[in-house]
């Protein structure tokens, strides 16, 4: 058994995957081109309120964008290099990056896994709402339908390393003790 461990978190914006990810794999590098891109957008004094941008704004906002592409494959290279755990938080969109993803990771000796958090469209959407990167609701419905129309194919593709999360108590306090069994779930797999 490989002694490396990648975990690949996905879901739709607004499943909480940012949130398991910090309470659940602390020891773990989190790969998130979210961190990234948010990041950029302040530096260039954007702000995150992507719906409400202008033009001009939109246009620096997707060339930030690619940017944040390019720094957040360059950390998981380097992550990849140093041999440390690592946990990519991302929507699984497209499958067939995910499992070039997954080979690649397993060509360097690493033990992948994927857990799917789902939650419904509207929880996602109020969620998202309510975060302090806006973005416009047609796009959270876009990653809501694109993550979840892969489910079979994750199942298939990571077998018994595939665990479905229903995450709808993700904002609530009793968050940790209802997710005990997950967190249970969630080691003995790994």
């Amino acid at each position: 058994m490989n002694n490396k461990i990648a975990v690949f978190i996905c879901g739709s914006g607004g499943s909480g995957k940012s949130t398991f990810v910090k309470t659940h794999f602390t020891e773990y590098v989190h790969i998130d081109l979210d961190i990234i891109y948010e990041e950029l957008l302040l530096l260039n004094k954007l702000g995150l309120k992507i719906k409400d941008f202008n033009e001009s704004q939109l246009q620096l906002a997707s060339e930030l964008f690619e940017t944040a592409k390019v720094l957040n494959n360059e950390k998981l290279k380097n992550t990849i290099i140093a041999g440390n755990n690592l946990v990519i938080d991302g929507i699984g969109r497209d499958s067939n990056i995910i499992l070039n993803q997954r080979k690649y990771l397993e060509n360097y000796g690493y033990d992948t896994f994927m857990i799917l958090l789902y939650a419904d469209l509207d929880t996602c959407i109020n969620r998202v709402e309510t975060r302090e990167r806006v973005y416009k609701q047609k796009i959270t419905e876009d990653s809501w339908y694109l993550s979840y129309n892969n489910i079979g194919t994750y199942k298939k593709e990571f077998g018994t390393k595939f665990k479905f999360i229903y995450n709808d108590i993700i904002d609530t306090n009793l968050f940790l003790n209802d997710f005990l069994y997950h967190t249970y779930s969630i080691k003995k797999i790994l």
